[in-house]
């Protein structure tokens, strides 16, 4: 347990250790991390570092990767201008999760693959069902871990933020629900994470929410984005305000992107909590 003295620290400290976390693969883990990323990087520019854990075959590294005048991605990349990849499945690779605390960004932002827990642990605890050494090694640096957890209608996904908020309790990180409805028409369809009364007038559900809420973290929405408009921008390897304008996509594609960006910047700054925390 942090010391007051810790929290303080913390508190007052700007550098922040950023990763995006589900044991589900398909929940939208690196769809919210490219608009946290470019976003981020509109207001703090070079000081975000950018690192794409899937072994360079992510949508991120695609998407923000520094290209050489041929347009072919380079294998050398800056993560202050471009993002570094590596492979958080390999051993010695996956070090650079936390070696990239040292770095010096104001922000270090990871997308990380689907099922990264497993191999998070393999790093500093042992591969037992504990995060403390990954994230005391991050602490230890200044740095304040956040851990965005992408909550999809399906169970797996709460069970996910369950699985952390145990492996990290007792530590001083915020932890962020980002719930995605591209598969959602409302909270209702997020059964077990906000909870429902069944047949038998029993509440299920709900508890990991409760938590995550209790301690200290929140929630923002990811609204639905057309599908055909978000499998453009991944295609043709678009910021989404790039695909705001990209005449690669239909006019109903760029105005349904617009819309989305709009609404999307609108949920962040609006958000105190969010603000607060990435000073903006």
């Amino acid at each position: 347990m942090a010391t007051a003295a810790k929290k303080a620290e913390l508190q007052n400290s700007t550098a922040l250790f950023v990763i995006m976390a589900s044991d589900k693969g398909g929940v939208g883990k690196s769809f919210f991390f490219r608009f946290l990323a470019e976003h981020l990087r509109k207001h703090k520019g070079e000081s975000v570092l950018l690192f794409d854990g899937d072994g360079g075959t992510g949508s991120s590294f695609r998407i923000f990767g520094t290209r050489d005048a041929d347009g072919f991605l380079i294998e050398d990349q800056n993560p202050a201008v471009g993002i570094m990849q590596y492979n958080l499945r390999k051993a010695r690779p996956r070090e650079t999760l936390i070696n990239s605390v040292t770095l010096g960004g104001a922000i270090t932002l990871h997308d990380l693959p689907g099922g990264a827990f497993d191999a998070m642990t393999e790093i500093a605890d042992n591969g037992d069902e504990s995060l403390h050494g990954i994230f005391e090694g991050v602490l230890s640096e200044g740095q304040q871990p956040v851990v965005f957890h992408l909550v999809h209608h399906e169970d797996e996904s709460t069970e996910s933020v369950a699985r952390y908020l145990d492996a990290t309790e007792g530590l001083e990180i915020k932890h962020i629900a980002v719930l995605n409805f591209r598969d959602a028409d409302s909270k209702e369809d997020f059964e077990m994470w906000f909870g429902y009364t069944d047949e038998h007038g029993e509440k299920i559900g709900g508890r990991t929410r409760e938590r995550l809420l209790a301690s200290g973290g929140f929630e923002l929405i990811v609204p639905r984005l057309a599908p055909s408009a978000a499998s453009r921008i991944k295609r043709y390897n678009l910021t989404f305000e790039q695909a705001t304008t990209d005449k690669r996509l239909t006019l109903a594609q760029r105005t349904q992107v617009s819309r989305w960006y709009r609404e999307m910047t609108k949920a962040l700054m609006e958000n105190d909590a969010f603000k607060a925390l990435f000073d903006l």
